[in-house]
């Protein structure tokens, strides 16, 4: 298992594409609404067709989800799944790979609209960008005009780039995915993590605090905070390599994930918390802390075995003997809508399972938005 202290929380979720109707009443609204939702779709599209793209490809249409796959990156509007093992990079907004064998590139403009920049982006304008054309396809994201620009980098000829610029009329985003031209695997890889785009124009793609939770009447104290995590233990000191009795973790990040997905969204980021251990989920249940509604999962999970001595041993016998360690893990989500927020709340329990248990809740209702 990582060390405790500095995992982050990034599970994976698998998502519904829809909910059924609970009465007629409401399946006919669902009709109208995906009714509503393709003819705006197809005016959007209609209107860049008949705005003459240049060796237009076919169009893409894409409704995301937002998962725990998708990765925000700091200090932009967007999301997406990463491609392979291509990591968030520290030196530009993006991700890379290890072998330096290919990028994502993340910009954005909050003084273009998105409509004017898009009518830039024609074999010519793509020059100043150092882009080599050779497509362009119309992209309908969400419900929203995009494009995916299809070329070959000019400053070096042996590496292709998607360009997907979207936006609104507030701003442009555009992000690059440079690959080893003629690898296709790569080159699909690619164009799936840009089409896996989410864009949330609310708020930057950064986490931040903005809440407060208290401790008093437990035996946990607050360690510090690093980046956008907080750490607990019960003494109050660091967790090392090993986690002795208890460790609890919170966090804020930029995500927003539908009521009807939540479910599905915290069994699998339980499974991301236990990855490395086999666990079975004992008890799930809904939660309302600080005025946001959210969910409670806990988890078991058999732990280090620890040794104990070996009472009236025969003659011979070993002193202790290893007995298994039934351990439990807790996890609070709270989400808010208005600013697209999930509160994360996260704890190990290796010992007095059920008191540790019981202070991660009285923890966790202490919950309020603010400083």
């Amino acid at each position: 298992m990582e060390e405790p202290r500095r995992r982050r929380l990034t599970a994976r979720m698998s998502h519904p594409n829809d909910a059924r109707g609970v009465c007629e009443k409401t399946d006919n609204i669902g009709r109208i609404m995906s009714m509503i939702g393709k003819l705006r779709a197809l005016s959007l599209l209609a209107v860049f067709v008949l705005g003459g793209a240049a060796h237009a490809g076919a169009a893409i249409y894409k409704n995301n989800v937002l998962t725990a796959s998708h990765a925000a990156v700091a200090g932009t509007h967007v999301a997406v799944i990463p491609p392979g093992k291509a990591v968030l990079s520290e030196t530009f907004r993006g991700f890379e790979f290890p072998d330096g064998n290919g990028r994502i590139e993340i910009s954005e403009n909050d003084k273009v609209s998105y409509s004017d920049s898009e009518s830039t982006l024609t074999p010519e304008g793509l020059q100043s960008l150092r882009i080599s054309f050779r497509g362009k396809s119309p992209v309908v994201l969400n419900g929203s005009p995009a494009v995916l620009i299809d070329g070959i980098s000019a400053a070096d000829a042996s590496m292709g780039v998607f360009l997907l610029a979207l936006g609104n009329d507030r701003m442009t985003v555009y992000i690059y995915a440079f690959y080893p031209d003629g690898d296709q695997a790569a080159r699909k890889a690619m164009k799936n993590s840009l089409l896996s785009c989410i864009f949330n124009p609310a708020r930057v793609g950064s986490i931040s605090a903005g809440y407060t939770l208290s401790t008093a009447g437990t035996s946990l104290k607050f360690v510090d905070e690093v980046g956008s995590t907080r750490y607990f233990t019960p003494d109050g000191k660091p967790a090392g390599d090993t986690v002795e009795t208890a460790f609890f973790t919170s966090a804020a990040a930029d995500d927003i994930v539908p009521p009807e997905g939540r479910k599905a969204y915290a069994d699998a980021a339980m499974k991301k918390y236990l990855s490395a251990y086999e666990h079975t989920i004992v008890s799930e249940r809904s939660v309302s802390y600080g005025g946001l509604q959210g969910t409670e999962t806990i988890a078991e999970f058999e732990g280090i075995p620890r040794r104990v001595r070996n009472a009236g041993k025969a003659a011979g016998a070993a002193k202790t003997r290893k007995i298994a360690r039934k351990c439990k893990a807790y996890q609070v989500l709270l989400f808010d809508e208005d600013e697209g927020k999930i509160y994360i709340f996260s704890g190990l329990a290796l010992y007095d399972t059920d008191s540790y248990l019981s202070q991660f809740e009285r923890i966790s209702s202490t919950f309020m938005k603010g400083k």
